[in-house]
């Protein structure tokens, strides 16, 4: 079976192996469960109560011996209500600690000009900081960029992008990759955006924004770089005129 899912929820592979292996076995005592789940002995008891506290094992003593059980698997259910409970609770008492949080990290962020960003998550971190900004006084600009190697992944991430322009009513200005045209239809319907298409294409997006500029290569695993500099963003807004004047509708 599987054990990806089980892990995804948050049991480690040893305690998903033990879990399953206890549905396979019913009642049992420790060395069985060894074998069958193949962990190590030195483990199994500190893998048995962790599974325990999650409301997933129980087990009962007999004649000195412990004899343990999985519980029904209805049990991971109520596992992840408690886990969402706790999140809850966390996102609270993070959330009263966030304007602290947000003061020490302005006076961070105002002497870093330059940050690169690793993978997918790092990307949307960029970008998250170039939302932070977004106001309908200032228009957007973004050119560049093909198809990538994460197609969908890379399209469901810049839909959400342009969501989040298009709520603060944000004038754009997109050239596209024309191996791009049709994949970013809401951007490229919108009455929000002005389109334009380049027949060459290039593995980088650049976005530019007041004095943000993010360049983002979107190869497997996207490398952003994040600009924060008044001149540089002047400097790619002149060459986003130039591209814009070659760029065909």
């Amino acid at each position: 079976m599987n054990i990806t899912i089980l892990e995804k929820i948050g049991l480690t592979e040893s305690e998903a192996r033990v879990y399953l292996a206890l549905l396979k076995l019913g009642e049992s005592t420790a060395g069985p469960i060894v074998n069958e789940a193949k962990v190590t002995r030195s483990k199994i008891y500190d893998i048995l109560e962790r599974l325990r506290n999650k409301g997933l094992v129980s087990y009962i003593t007999k004649e000195s011996t412990k004899h343990f059980s999985a519980t029904s698997p209805d049990n991971i259910l109520n596992y992840l209500d408690e886990k969402e409970e706790e999140i809850i609770i966390e996102k609270k008492a993070i959330k009263s600690l966030l304007p602290q949080l947000e003061k020490q990290y302005s006076n961070i962020i105002e002497s870093k000009i330059a940050e690169i960003y690793i993978g997918m998550r790092g990307m949307q971190n960029a970008f998250n900081l170039l939302i932070r900004e977004f106001t309908r006084k200032e228009d957007y600009y973004a050119f560049g960029a093909g198809k990538g190697e994460n197609v969908e992944k890379i399209q469901i991430f810049f839909d959400k992008l342009h969501k989040e322009r298009i709520k603060k009513k944000i004038e754009s200005k997109i050239i596209f990759n024309k191996s791009s045209r049709g994949l970013f239809k809401s951007q490229e319907k919108s009455n929000f955006v002005q389109v334009r298409y380049l027949i060459e294409s290039t593995p980088a997006a650049i976005n530019i924004y007041k004095n943000y500029t993010i360049i983002a290569i979107l190869t497997e695993e996207p490398i952003t770089f994040l600009i924060r500099n008044s001149d540089v963003a002047s400097s790619f807004k002149e060459y986003f005129r130039i591209m814009w004047n070659i760029a065909k509708p």
